[in-house]
């Protein structure tokens, strides 16, 4: 096999008739900052790390990747996995995405194992299934997830269109053909740059001359960082005409923004931990992808807010490893491991790294380049004096004052904490104003039960209320008079105020407007955290109504539950115990009911009350 040390070099020529420069008029894209960012890129493409065929610098890396290795003598053994249009199709019949997409993933994830124990190893024994697997992707109907080809469009080929796995294919086979070079064969790199352009930057370019075509362009999620940093990657990597590439590059720059605006001014993230682990780390990529290009000259955290987003893997857990999980995220949900060790570098921050495999929710081949070929440039905030935020970082609480979110720590030492929430709710929101999670320890015995495990053709269409998961009943906030609360999209609840010291933090919310109730006037939940010995939460709800009214305050658990007397619940999880003492106008009765949707089953305890006036619900949680 021949191994030339050009392999970028000899892949542009090989496809350059392919790759039309950029040009003609562009919707919201400014010709002069195309020219301007085109000055900035290297002659060459260039994807993150060094090519393979670079000896010196991969042989002592040997060792890092043994458990690729392995992974990629498993797959010679076994059949490259066929494709199926019977599990592609089957989101069509029954509205369940799993079939097509572990079919697409038993593909597609080859790649990364494969190539870089090729990389490691250097010996040719891989290349082969590599340019297999690169064939069968570039000729297989669709790039696109099932769940987002609702038309068929891409399954037919009436029309290609960019999504979150299409665009991370794309970044990962680029990655590929630029680490292989000209160790794959000729005919592989010209059949998946092919593939490449008809599937992404076809389509990408129609929408940047347009602004139309890709509805995630406008969206203010992570659909957005998503798509972009895959796109933009994969032109960098390998698109051979420099102006072509900076069109990509200045299309990121502009319609990145749409993912900034889906957060507060405070940082606050409003879908979530498992959200943010994954569209932010998308972000950084990306970032990471544009510094090297540009040689530091465009770095998507100088943005003083997108800083803040930034830091809040660290801002937002109540204790180590432990955050509430609002909206869709799963239920004790961490900060990714791979994305904070990035974070934690670039700022400086001086944290202990959690390095748990488990924790490593986004490894692509990229971000594992990344971590092996560090680019000096991400230390810019340090040589520019950002400064070196430390333990302050954390604190004693963290407030997010848009979005009305609270996270109440203890002191050194101490074990329970509590996260509480007035809103910052969109589209991966739950109808959850005024929830709470408590941690004590390493897990959470009480609280907001998360999202789901998986999701179906229901979880995102004009049913998604339906469920008991997402909709108010599973959530420890009241049921007023068999009433759930509306639509938390459309719902502003008030702070009413706030008070923090170092003894105690406290905070009352105006619940008022999330629900349409007849009889209720007003609803005010106050939390309070106090910190002295081994700390206690209270949870008190403030009625006001205008007729008997029945209640039902709930308790969710993923732990087991027992009464120890009249006015006490005893809650364990994990071998952590907290005592609930309940305080309530004439008492109340307890009843619990299992609810198991979309693959997270939990306990939810409620408490049933009749108020015959306006009273107050008094809950004290005490760890024992």
């Amino acid at each position: 096999m021949k191994r030339a040390r050009r392999g970028v070099i000899t892949l542009a020529v090989g496809i350059i008739a392919a790759m039309p420069a950029a040009q003609g008029q562009y919707a919201k894209l400014d010709s002069a900052t195309i020219q301007q960012i085109a000055a900035m890129l290297p002659a060459n493409p260039a994807g993150v790390g060094v090519p393979c065929t670079n000896r010196v610098t991969w042989k002592p890396l040997a060792g890092r990747f043994n458990r690729e290795i392995a992974e990629a003598e498993v797959l010679l053994k076994a059949p490259f996995p066929a494709w199926s249009d019977d599990a592609y199709l089957d989101y069509s019949r029954t509205g369940s995405r799993q079939q097509g997409e572990k079919m697409l993933h038993a593909r597609q994830d080859e790649l990364m194992p494969l190539v870089l124990a090729e990389c490691v190893e250097g010996r040719g024994r891989f290349v082969e299934r590599i340019a297999l697997v690169l064939d069968g992707l570039a000729t297989q109907k669709s790039w696109t997830l099932p769940a987002h080809d609702v038309k068929l469009d891409s399954f037919t080929g009436r029309r290609y269109f960019v999504e979150l796995n299409s665009a991370d294919l794309a970044h990962t086979i680029a990655e590929t053909l630029y680490l292989m070079g000209d160790w794959l064969p000729q005919a592989t790199r010209v059949r998946a740059m092919d593939a490449l352009q008809k599937r992404i930057f076809a389509p990408m370019r129609a929408s940047y001359e347009n602004d139309k075509g890709q509805s995630w362009l406008h969206v203010k999620s992570n659909w957005n960082a998503v798509c972009l940093k895959g796109v933009t990657g994969a032109a960098l990597a390998v698109l051979p005409d420099r102006k072509d590439r900076a069109l990509f590059v200045a299309g990121a720059k502009y319609y990145i923004n749409y993912y900034r605006m889906g957060f507060g001014d405070d940082g606050y993230a409003s879908e979530g931990m498992g959200y943010w682990n994954y569209g932010f780390s998308h972000y950084a990529e990306m970032r990471e992808d544009l510094l090297r290009a540009t040689k530091g000259k465009i770095d998507l955290f100088s943005d003083p807010k997108m800083r803040k987003v930034a830091l809040f893997g660290a801002q937002f857990p109540m204790l180590p490893g432990n955050a509430a999980d609002f909206g869709d995220a799963h239920f004790m949900v961490r900060p990714d491991g791979n994305l904070m060790s990035y974070i934690n570098q670039v700022f400086n921050l001086g944290l202990k790294e959690d390095t748990s495999e488990a924790t490593h929710a986004h490894a692509s081949l990229t971000w594992l380049m990344m971590q092996d070929f560090p680019n000096p440039a991400s230390q810019i905030h340090n040589a520019t004096g950002s400064g070196k935020f430390g333990v302050s970082l954390i604190g004693l609480r963290t407030y997010y004052p848009d979005a009305g979110v609270l996270v109440s720590r203890p002191d050194v030492g101490g074990r329970l904490a509590v996260t509480i929430k007035a809103g910052g709710n969109t589209s991966h929101s739950h109808d959850d104003i005024g929830s709470f999670a408590i941690g004590l320890g390493a897990t959470q015995p009480v609280g907001d039960p998360g999202g789901p495990s998986y999701y179906t053709s229901q979880t995102f269409s004009k049913d998604r209320l339906q469920s008991r998961l997402i909709n108010s009943f599973g959530h420890p906030v009241p049921v007023i008079d068999g009433k759930l609360q509306l639509d938390a999209t459309h719902v502003h609840a008030p702070v009413l105020r706030r008070s923090f010291t170092q003894s105690q933090d406290s905070i009352s919310i105006d619940m008022s407007s999330a629900y349409d109730s007849p009889h209720l006037r007003r609803l005010t939940r106050t939390m309070v955290y106090r910190r002295q010995g081994t700390g206690s939460v209270k949870i008190e709800d403030s009625f006001d109504l205008t007729a008997p009214t029945e209640i039902e305050e709930a308790l969710p658990t993923h732990g087991t539950w027992s009464r120890l007397d009249a006015q006490t619940l005893l809650f364990t999880a994990k071998n952590e115990r907290l005592r609930v003492l309940i305080d309530a106008p004439g008492g109340f009765n307890v009843v619990q009911e299992r609810i198991n949707e979309y693959g997270n089953p939990f306990t939810l305890v409620g408490l049933h009350i009749t108020m015959k006036r306006s009273g107050k619900v008094k809950l004290l949680f005490v760890p024992e």
